[in-house]
């Protein structure tokens, strides 16, 4: 997500209220199946120190696996940042007058992704590859 810096209002505030995607690449390892209506909204600003502060809510829906039958379920978040970056020549693209966020948001939504989820169904079939369930008792 890239912000034109020249949208910076005489205050150095940018407001964001904006859908986000994330590719395949960012959830490749995790649990994550699929992340979707992603949004951001929020402002983002650069103070007297040349510090990149943002003040953002993250809301969307991890698509991940049920941890009893592995079937895709959906999970809502919401997240609020409330962050100073630090110095904004850490994150400036200066051939494009521009800021790459996209990072920061990920490493904010990552954390909200639960160790499991379920949705309290049975799996539909009690047997595998050499194995079967038979009974509670």
């Amino acid at each position: 997500m890239n912000i034109d810096l020249r949208k910076f209002n005489y205050d150095n505030t940018i407001n964001i209220d904006t859908d986000v995607t994330f590719n395949e690449e960012y959830f490749k390892g995790t649990e994550i199946r699929d992340i979707k209506n992603t949004h951001v909204e929020g402002t983002l600003s650069i103070n007297s120190l040349e510090e990149l502060v943002a003040n953002l809510v993250v809301t969307g829906t991890f698509i991940l696996p049920n941890s009893v039958t592995l079937e895709d379920i959906s999970y809502d978040f919401e997240t609020e940042i409330d962050e100073n970056y630090g110095n904004i020549d850490n994150f400036f693209n200066k051939k494009q007058n521009s800021l790459d966020i996209l990072s920061l948001i990920w490493e904010n939504i990552v954390s909200e992704v639960p160790i499991r989820v379920t949705d309290g169904s049975e799996p539909k079939e009690l047997n595998g590859d050499g194995w079967q369930y038979t009974s509670n008792d």
